[in-house]
């Protein structure tokens, strides 16, 4: 199909045109047309993002029409899968997940073509960059992972899209996530212009501020479907057990969760300038390095699309590139943006610098354990294990800290602050505090210590926010200025996003110390009881649904004898590939989930009405993704904010 044909050729239209943007400052200098100018950069910043659309559009097509001629949808495809899975099939492999890459790496190079800058020179520097990034990514493209691939003769019917994938889920989260991961690409090129102009000032900053808050928003949402997906697919508690891959988008969160925050001092204080400059390229850099982990096929994942050394080489060696160049010109370049202001411990920049440390020292340590088996594997010959209690044990100490930094830090001045000021300021809320942990204390002192201690944490840091925007109302009330919806957006987005942190800290509290977890054979009418709850295995069918059939199970959950709801666990065989999956059934409430998964039937039993069942309450787990709603919420504010100041 010609179709396919026009993709291979947009896809090669964006490596020459994107090899042009990244040439442009070099080019102009030596080549001039009959009006004095080269190309101008920005045209080929729209080339190249808009032949890279055609060529996704392209290959979306190629899925929707089931073209078995390529080679990528024989493995990733069949004409029976639904639509939604034909689409969403695009993304659900790695030659097609890094096409999708490449289309947000140009939107994002799209997007900043369109600013008026003064600084023509900064930004076709910056816009020269992110088409070096581009043009490095479009190679990886055609070279090691080429969506349009043919294979001859075609095949009539393709394989499947593996079945985990076949979700809701995959539709929204892996767009999110990119666009999160692949958003700080545009951070790493203005910082390292800024490195190569070799100055930096307020108007940049306020430009720069928003492309971190909007890359940080989508990696948080990103993560947090991944975790909702995770949870009612895979069973995992909602947030992470440690898993390598997981670990692989949490590394780049952090580092720009250091980063939104120290950009807020420079935007204020004019200091830290050179720290937000090396986050920023660290924190594209992890994101690289995700890319890497999961595609290489050196980690073993339902997300690990690829197991090609050659292509892992490619990615590692991209890496190495992209990092090494950003040090290269940090290195030769930072003394141009030292300062000579020395950061007070108590004040709110201290607290911000405290805090970015223990988050900076936390990614370090996670990526430390991540790829410390590989490096043992690779250079020792030695297999080993990195999990839970390593991170638990070196994580959890520097979370207590990192709240009380969370808590203490808004109420601080900018520049210096007094301790006896800080301790009249804080008074009030001191004491509030003392309060309501003597009475959670009452009520909750037969829970494990890390369930009491974690909770009382978030407590604290629940209602240190609250009692921010209260203590602000008050200020304005007494200077007789306008009234609470008049706080600056600053105040709520701030106390907003730290609620969001509690609500995660009490979810994935509650899903993992506090969960109750019961695994029996259980016979049709029988009932089992966990956490007040009763649940009667009520009946069990066999239904042929588009590409699956499926063990549909009911169960009726009743609570103090009343009849709450029907949930339907499934366990289902794909027609083609032959896989099994088992689909949960979650009924969520304000402080916890009954959650249920069918397993085999127990062939012991000549009856046969005997089936292994698994029915968890995992307490407070929807407050993680309130928390995400809220973080997510918080950053929108700022973004919004910041917008207004370009």
């Amino acid at each position: 199909m010609m179709v396919v044909e026009f993709g291979y050729i947009f896809l090669v239209l964006t490596i020459v045109f994107s090899f042009f943007q990244f040439c442009q400052p070099i080019l102009e200098n030596f080549i001039k047309n009959k009006t004095g100018e080269f190309i101008r950069i920005d045209k080929c910043a729209d080339i190249v993002f808009f032949s890279t659309f055609l060529s996704f559009i392209c290959l979306t097509y190629a899925f929707v029409v089931s073209d078995f001629s390529l080679e990528i949808t024989v493995k990733n495809s069949n004409s029976e899968l639904p639509l939604i899975y034909k689409m969403t099939g695009v993304w659900g492999n790695h030659e097609g997940s890094i096409l999708l890459w490449l289309l947000v790496m140009t939107l994002f190079g799209f997007i900043f073509s369109k600013h008026k800058l003064k600084n023509i020179d900064l930004k076709n520097i910056i816009l020269s960059i992110q088409g070096c990034l581009c043009f490095l990514i479009g190679l990886f493209v055609i070279v090691t992972s080429n969506p349009f691939e043919r294979i001859f003769p075609p095949k009539i019917e393709g394989s499947d899209l593996n079945p985990l994938l076949q979700d809701p889920g995959l539709a929204i989260h892996p767009p999110f996530l990119y666009l999160g991961y692949v958003g700080f690409s545009i951070v790493y090129s203005m910082a390292v212009g800024l490195l190569i102009k070799k100055k930096c000032n307020k108007d940049f900053i306020a430009l720069m501020k928003p492309w971190i808050f909007m890359s940080w928003i989508f990696l948080t949402i990103g993560i947090g479907l991944g975790s909702w997906w995770a949870y009612y697919e895979l069973g995992w508690g909602g947030f992470w057990f440690w898993d390598p891959v997981e670990n692989a988008s949490l590394l780049p969160w952090l580092t720009a969760t250091a980063l939104l925050h120290s950009i807020l001092v420079v935007e204020k204080k004019e200091t830290l300038v050179t720290w937000t400059i090396l986050l920023s390229i660290i924190t594209f850099s992890l994101s690289l390095l995700g890319t890497f982990l999961v595609r290489s096929g050196v980690l073993v994942s339902v997300h690990a699309f690829a197991n090609d050394p050659g292509r892992g080489l490619f990615i590692l060696l991209l890496l190495l590139s992209i990092f090494g160049f950003g040090i290269f010109i940090f290195v030769k370049n930072y003394k141009n943006f030292l300062d000579n202001k020395n950061i007070e411990i108590l004040s709110k920049e201290g607290a911000i610098s405290l805090n970015n440390i223990f988050m900076v020292t936390i990614s370090a340590t996670i990526l430390l354990g991540t790829i410390y088996p590989l490096i043992s594997d690779a250079f020792f010959n030695k297999k080993i294990s990195v999990g839970a209690p390593f991170f638990n044990a070196v994580i959890i100490p520097f979370v207590g800290p990192l709240i009380l930094g969370m808590i203490l830090g808004p109420f601080l001045k900018w520049g210096r602050d007094d301790i006896l000021k800080v301790f009249n300021r804080l008074k009030p809320l001191v004491i509030f505090l003392f309060i309501i942990t003597l009475i959670y204390w009452y009520f909750e002192n037969q829970g494990p210590v890390v369930s009491i201690v974690s909770f009382t944490l978030a407590i604290w840091l629940i209602v240190s926010s609250l009692f921010e925007i209260f203590y602000n109302s008050l200020l304005r009330f007494k200077k007789k200025q306008k009234g609470f919806w008049k706080l600056p957006s600053k105040i709520f987005a701030q106390a907003i996003a730290h609620i969001g942190v509690a609500l995660v800290i009490i979810g994935a509290t509650g899903g993992s110390v506090l969960k109750e977890e019961k695994i029996q054979f259980q016979k049709l009418g029988e009932f089992i009881k966990v956490h007040g709850y009763e649940i009667e295995f009520n009946n069990i069918e066999n239904k042929l649904i588009d590409n699956y059939r499926s063990d549909y199970a009911t169960f009726k959950v009743y609570k103090n004898d009343e009849f709450i709801k029907n949930l339907y666990p499934e366990k289902r065989y794909y027609n083609t590939g032959k896989q099994v999956t088992t689909e949960a059934a979650i009924h969520s409430t304000f402080f916890g989930d009954i959650y249920i998964a069918i397993g085999e039937r127990n062939e012991s039993f000549n009856d046969f009405q005997s089936w292994t069942t698994r029915i968890w309450f995992n307490p407070f787990i929807i407050w993680i993704w309130a928390g995400v709603f809220f973080m997510a919420s918080g950053g929108m504010i700022s973004l919004l904010k910041s917008y207004r100041k370009v």
